[in-house]
C-alpha cells in the first residue's frame, strides 16, 4: 500500500498519488460538513442529520486507513523528507502550518464523532423529523463506566493481535491513537456537559465551533500541499 500511495501524483508533477488523495478527500469532507451545517441552519434537521453521519464514518474509516498504511507517516515524515524550500521557512513557516494542522485534525476527530452522538441525543423525533429539544443532558455514570471497559478491552485485544502478528511498532502506535481518541470522545461528554449542560445549546455552540475547525483544517492542508509540492517542492531544490 505505502508504494502504491507513493506514485506519482495526478494533480501536479511534484506530488504523489497519496497526498493528492488525501488534499482532495479533505476538500471533499470540508465541503460535505460544511454542506449539512448550512442544511441546519436550514432547519433541515434530518438531512443534516443523515449527511452529518456519513460524513463522519466516512472521513474517519478514510483517515485510519490512510495513516494505518502510511505507518503514520503522514505529512509529519512525508513533509520533513520532501520539503525543497529553505531550512528558515520550514522552521518559521511550514513547521507551525503543519502543527496546527495536525492538532486541528486530532480535535476534529474528537469533537466530530463526540456531536453526532450527541445530536442524536438531544434529539426528539417530532413528525419523522429529528428536532433539536432543550433541557439538561445528561451521560448514566454506570453506561459510561462500561463504555470505558469495552474501549480498554478492544485496545487490548487489538495490541494481542498486533504482537502475534507480528506488526510494526507504529501499527501498535496507530491502534493506540485511534483507541485513545475513541476514550476522549468519551471523556469529553463529563468535561462538556457541565459547561453546556442544555443539550440543544451545547450542539449549536460546538457545532459552530467544528465547522469553524474544518475550515481551517481546510485552509492548512491547502498550505502544506501547496508549499510540499507547488512552491518548495523537492525535485526544484535537487534539480
Amino acid at each position: 500500500m505505502q508504494e502504491f500511495l507513493k506514485k506519482p501524483g495526478f494533480m501536479v508533477s511534484s506530488g504523489t498519488l497519496g497526498a493528492d488523495l488525501s488534499y482532495l478527500l479533505a476538500v471533499v469532507f470540508t465541503l460535505l460538513f460544511l454542506v449539512a451545517w448550512w442544511m441546519a441552519k436550514k432547519g433541515q434537521s434530518t438531512r443534516h442529520h443523515k449527511l452529518a453521519l456519513i460524513s463522519m464514518i466516512s472521513m474517519v474509516t478514510y483517515f485510519v486507513a490512510y495513516y494505518y498504511a502510511r505507518n503514520l507517516g503522514a505529512l509529519a515524515a512525508e513533509g520533513k523528507e520532501g520539503f525543497g524550500g529553505p531550512p528558515e521557512i520550514y522552521d518559521n513557516v511550514f513547521s507551525p502550518i503543519l502543527f496546527i494542522h495536525i492538532s486541528l485534525v486530532i480535535l476534529g476527530l474528537i469533537l466530530g464523532p463526540y456531536l453526532i452522538v450527541e445530536g442524536y441525543r438531544a434529539c426528539d423525533k417530532v413528525g419523522g423529523e429529528y428536532v433539536l429539544k432543550p433541557g439538561v443532558l445528561k451521560a448514566d455514570p454506570k453506561k459510561f463506566i462500561r463504555i470505558w471497559l469495552w474501549i480498554l478491552g478492544l485496545w487490548g485485544v487489538m495490541e494481542v493481535f498486533c504482537l502475534i502478528r507480528g506488526k510494526p511498532w507504529q501499527a501498535q502506535l496507530a491502534y493506540f491513537l485511534i483507541f485513545a481518541t475513541i476514550a476522549l470522545v468519551v471523556g469529553l461528554e463529563k468535561l462538556i456537559e457541565k459547561w453546556l449542560p442544555d443539550g440543544a445549546r451545547r450542539h449549536r455552540i460546538l457545532g459552530r465551533v467544528t465547522m469553524i475547525m474544518f475550515a481551517l483544517i481546510l485552509v492548512t492542508s491547502t498550505a502544506t500541499y501547496l508549499m510540499l509540492y507547488v512552491i518548495y517542492p523537492l525535485k526544484a531544490a535537487t534539480g
